[in-house]
C-alpha cells in the first residue's frame, strides 16, 4: 500500500461502516483522519447482492402448480428481504452523515452499493485517500478479537493505506512505526515523514531485533528523516517475538496508533510479513494503519 497517496489532498477518505459495533469508532476515526488529511469524506454501506436469484431445489415438491408457488413467494420475500436491507442502509448512512456534520465535516459523502465489500472497495480504490473500517464487522460481533470476515482480504487486494480501527475511539497522540530496517521500511517512514496525516504527534519508531551498531544506525536514520519534517522521534529496539514486543511496548508507552507494512509479495516475504500483520490485528488495542 503506497503511502505516497496520503500526501495527495484531493483523495477521498472512504469509511466503510455496516451497523456492527465497530461503525462509531469507525465514523469517528474517519473523522479524525479526514481532518488531518484535508481530504473529502465519504461513507461506504455494502449490501451483498440484496437481488441474487433464488436458487433453491423444488423438485421435491408434490405438483408443478405447488412449485410454481412456492417459487413466486421465495421471489416476493427476496424483494422484500432487499428493500429491507437498502432502507437500513439509508438509515446506517444517515446518523454517521448526521454524527460527521456534528463534529464539522462539511458535506460529507454517501455511498450504498451493492456487492462483496472487497469488490466495491476494488472500483473506488483509484478515488481513495485512505480507508477506514473497523477490526470487527457485522459477522464477528460475537467474537473477541476477530478479524473481520472481510478485512484480510482487503488488506491483500488494495494499495492504499488501510486503517483498521479498534472499538471505541480515542484521539491519537502519538504512533509507533513498526521498522524492520529494510528499504522498504525507510521509503514507509519517508512517507509518513511527508505526509500531513500524523504531523505534529510524537514518534515512536521500534526495531525487534538484535541490539547491534548496525540496527541502531538504522533506527538513527529513520529518525533523522522524520525529526527533518518536524516530528519527535524516540527510537527502541527490543528482543522477542515481533508481535509480542511490539504490543508490549504499545502498553508501555501509552502508544495511540501502530502503522507497519502489510502483505509482501514474495512466498517468504508474505509469510512473514503477513503473518505478523494479521497477530497485529488481531492484538492490536489500537488503531492500526497499514500500508505496502
Amino acid at each position: 500500500m503506497e503511502i505516497t497517496s496520503m500526501t495527495q489532498q484531493s483523495g477521498q477518505v472512504f469509511a466503510c461502516i455496516d451497523g456492527s459495533r465497530s461503525s462509531r469508532a469507525v465514523t469517528d476515526y474517519a473523522i479524525w483522519a479526514s481532518q488531518a488529511l484535508n481530504a473529502k469524506l465519504t461513507f461506504l454501506h455494502a449490501i451483498n447482492n440484496p437481488h441474487a436469484p433464488v436458487q433453491t431445489d423444488l423438485s421435491g415438491a408434490t405438483s408443478l402448480g405447488m412449485r410454481e408457488k412456492l417459487l413466486e413467494q421465495m421471489v416476493e420475500l427476496e424483494e422484500q428481504r432487499g428493500k429491507l436491507e437498502r432502507e437500513r442502509g439509508r438509515a446506517l448512512l444517515a446518523d454517521v452523515i448526521a454524527r460527521a456534520r456534528e463534529k464539522g465535516v462539511e458535506n460529507p459523502g454517501e455511498l450504498l452499493r451493492n456487492g462483496k465489500i472487497h469488490d466495491v472497495i476494488m472500483e473506488l480504490e483509484p478515488e481513495a485517500t485512505l480507508l477506514v473500517l473497523g477490526k470487527q464487522g457485522k459477522d464477528g460481533d460475537m467474537v473477541a478479537r476477530h478479524v473481520g470476515s472481510h478485512l484480510e482480504t482487503i488488506l491483500r487486494l488494495i494499495h492504499k493505506p488501510v486503517l483498521v480501527t479498534p472499538l471505541e475511539f480515542k484521539q491519537p497522540k502519538s504512533f509507533l512505526i513498526a521498522y524492520d530496517g529494510s528499504s522498504t521500511a525507510y521509503k514507509l517512514v519517508e512517507r509518513v515523514s511527508q505526509s500531513p496525516f500524523l504531523k505534529g504527534l510524537p514518534v515512536h519508531i521500534l526495531m525487534v531485533g538484535d541490539d547491534t551498531q548496525a540496527n541502531w544506525e538504522k533506527l538513527h536514520a529513520a529518525k533523522t528523516e522524520l525529526g527533518k519534517n518536524g516530528f519527535e522521534t524516540y527510537v527502541a529496539i527490543r528482543p522477542g517475538k515481533v508481535d509480542e514486543a511490539i504490543s508490549l511496548y504499545v502498553e508501555e508507552k501509552g502508544i495511540d496508533l501502530l502503522a507497519m507494512g502489510a502483505y509482501g509479495h514474495s512466498r517468504i516475504r508474505q509469510l512473514v510479513l503477513g503473518s505478523t500483520t494479521t497477530k497485529m490485528i488481531m492484538k492490536a488495542t489500537v488503531p492500526l494503519l497499514v500500508l505496502r
